[in-house]
């Protein structure tokens, strides 16, 4: 059947005037008729979703929603709806990530206080869900807002030390030490660690609380998928986007390495933490003082760039695109000896020397002779 864009736009139309009309049913069968004519719209299942909701028929409404975010690859207002709705219908698990995989595609977007928010929900209806309770230590952190950062390393590393995990729970205890050393809180929290769980047994019942979340059920492991397919589809664009400039024309190489270097860096901080990472700083810190760096070069303030650069790096960072970016940020301000050094631990990376000796040539009419 050819398909005819004009019956979707007026089907679609009538459609949500009927909603707004609360005349559910009709409505339900407008959205049927723009389907039928574009079956991967994401629009028409979002409204059938609201037809469904008027009509207390949570659990369409919810399968609706899904197949409106599936189809969007991902449009936050549908993974809000979809969450909402979990969360009304009980399934409180669910709804805590899917407000998680919300604030992840804000966070990408760079809306923080929105992320922040859908995190808050997440860890409020879960909370033992570690994704978000990392991820508010990072922004937190970033935003230094240390008493909401340090409140969020104590509840990682509760929840570690539930899973057994002491080595990694007395790490997050020493990250929230470094933001506030007097902090009396983190110092009862070390000893609690250090000592076992006899001393929190007698605490309110936390513990039960942080414990890891039983086993998805199968429509939980559905939301995952749908997901993982969001996250597939936008890493799959920022592949496409990547490769569309290395093929441009080479009009400013050092630009384009610069952006190069923001998406690696951007990558890494939504790199999940491995179990064996080296380093003084956490993975965490690392990664809020990333986002830190990235923020103040994104306003021209590369004096302070470099400052949360330089502590990520002596943390344990060790990214190429790091020293690049701290090279170009030295050359800027004068620091040749610096930027030398900074270059050449890029040019591990072997896309960065073209870059690196233009930004050299340009500052000193003479290539580093390293690279």
């Amino acid at each position: 059947m050819a398909k005819d864009r004009r019956r979707y736009a007026e089907a679609l139309q009538r459609g949500w005037r009927l909603n707004e009309q609360e005349q559910w049913r009709s409505a339900f069968d407008a959205f049927r008729i723009a389907i039928d004519q574009f079956p991967h719209e994401p629009e028409p299942y979002a409204g059938i979703g609201e037809a469904c909701f008027g009509l207390k028929m949570l659990d369409r409404a919810l399968g609706s929603y899904k197949l409106a975010a599936r189809y969007s690859r991902g449009d936050i207002k549908y993974l809000q709806r979809v969450a909402d709705i979990q969360e009304r219908l009980g399934q409180l698990g669910e709804a805590a990530r899917t407000y998680m995989a919300a604030g992840e595609l804000q966070l990408r977007q760079r809306q923080l206080d929105p992320a922040i928010a859908n995190w808050q929900r997440a860890v409020r209806l879960e909370p033992g869900l570690l994704g978000a309770h990392r991820r508010l230590a990072m922004v937190f952190q970033r935003q230094e807002n240390v008493k909401a950062a340090v409140r969020e390393y104590l509840a990682i590393a509760r929840i570690l030390q539930m899973r057994g995990d002491q080595e990694r729970a007395l790490q997050m205890c020493e990250a929230a030490l470094r933001l506030d050393p007097e902090n009396e809180d983190v110092l009862i929290a070390m000893e609690l660690v250090r000592h076992g769980e006899k001393a929190l047994e007698e605490e309110e019942p936390v513990a039960e609380e942080a414990a890891p979340a039983v086993a998805d059920t199968s429509e939980a492991e559905a939301m995952a998928a749908t997901v993982r397919q969001i996250a597939e589809v936008f890493e799959e664009e920022r592949k496409s986007w990547q490769r569309q400039q290395q093929a441009a024309p080479p009009d400013d190489p050092v630009a384009r390495a610069l952006r190069q270097a923001q998406d690696e860096l951007a990558e890494e901080i939504f790199r999940e933490e491995e179990e064996t990472e080296a380093g003084t700083l956490s993975k965490l810190e690392r990664d809020a003082l990333i986002g830190q760096g990235m923020d103040f070069q994104s306003r021209g303030q590369g004096g302070k760039a470099i400052t949360c650069y330089e502590k990520a790096v002596a943390g344990g960072l060790a990214l190429p695109a790091a020293f690049f970016t701290l090279g170009a940020l030295y050359l800027e301000q004068g620091k040749r000896a610096k930027a030398k050094e900074a270059f050449k631990r890029a040019a591990r990376k072997r896309e960065y020397v073209p870059a690196i000796r233009v930004a050299w040539t340009q500052k000193s009419n003479q290539p580093p002779k390293e690279v």
